[in-house]
């Protein structure tokens, strides 16, 4: 017997935050997460400047000339009036059908417990157990507040962002500001499976080899695949990246603005 999620979308909303200049995206963006997450209990938003296309059952939030990521958001984030927001990139395009049993279930324990965030995709997991659902997401944890695939208590991520910052800003500075709150969480496992599928305004090349296998076809004339250089560029980051987390969680952070040569600044 199917389970029924309906009673979540009450509490939960999905913006998809996005800008005019990313609009080649939207379309393999919903043909996928359609295609993947069904059903689809939450109302989804997608946040354009001008632009308002037209998707079935997308609720478009134009906010206007582009000034900053974090100013963008804010700017939708007053349109939106559940408790809770799922952020989704529109270059993070699910490949896999996404785990509903895992995903409702740390949903519900998370709002259940008050969570201010819940990261749905741990590509860096809770260090420390919490209950079958969710663990803790510590205080100190590089990137405490990523943005990939969050849930975001809505009156929270309006108190975390600053305005002027970009995304990247944002994950860096606004996890340490996020130390200052209790509340982080993460699922164990991968609860929506996707793809970064855009590194620096251009396809990632074996993301858009497995967007074209799953029957999307993304406008190549708008936005090119990498050539060979960028992705031997490409591959030495995800290997660095690898061997940084080998580093204990809570320790991340520091060596990460050790290596940078940076001080904290929030």
């Amino acid at each position: 017997m199917e389970r029924d999620y309906s009673h979540q979308s009450l509490s939960v909303a999905i913006l998809v935050v996005s800008c005019d200049a990313y609009s080649d995206l939207w379309s393999p963006f919903f043909a996928l997460l359609r295609r993947f997450w069904h059903p689809l209990p939450y109302p989804v938003h997608l946040l354009t400047n001008h632009a308002q296309p037209e998707f079935d059952g997308v609720n478009v939030i134009p906010v206007g000339d582009d000034l900053s990521w974090s100013d963008n958001l804010l700017s939708a984030l007053s349109y939106i009036k559940e408790e809770y927001v799922i952020l989704m990139l529109e270059d993070l395009m699910l490949c896999g059908e996404v785990n509903q049993t895992l995903l409702y279930d740390a949903i519900q324990s998370a709002i259940a417990n008050d969570a201010k965030y819940l990261r749905l995709t741990p590509s860096i997991p809770p260090d420390t157990p919490f209950n079958n659902h969710i663990g803790i997401v510590s205080r100190g944890t590089v990137y405490r507040a990523s943005v990939v695939m969050p849930m975001f208590k809505t009156s929270h991520i309006r108190e975390l962002l600053k305005s002027g910052e970009n995304a990247w800003e944002f994950e860096y500075f606004g996890s340490q500001r996020s130390d200052a709150h209790d509340g982080y969480y993460s699922t164990y496992r991968n609860c929506i499976p996707h793809l970064n599928t855009v590194i620096k305004r251009v396809w990632e090349y074996r993301a858009a080899q497995t967007v074209l296998r799953l029957g999307v076809q993304p406008d190549f004339n708008k936005r090119r695949v990498m050539n060979y250089r960028e992705r031997v560029v490409w591959n030495y980051k995800l290997f660095r990246t690898r061997v940084f987390h080998l580093v204990p969680p809570q320790f991340r952070r520091t060596v990460k603005e050790f290596i940078a040569g940076k001080k904290p600044s929030v």
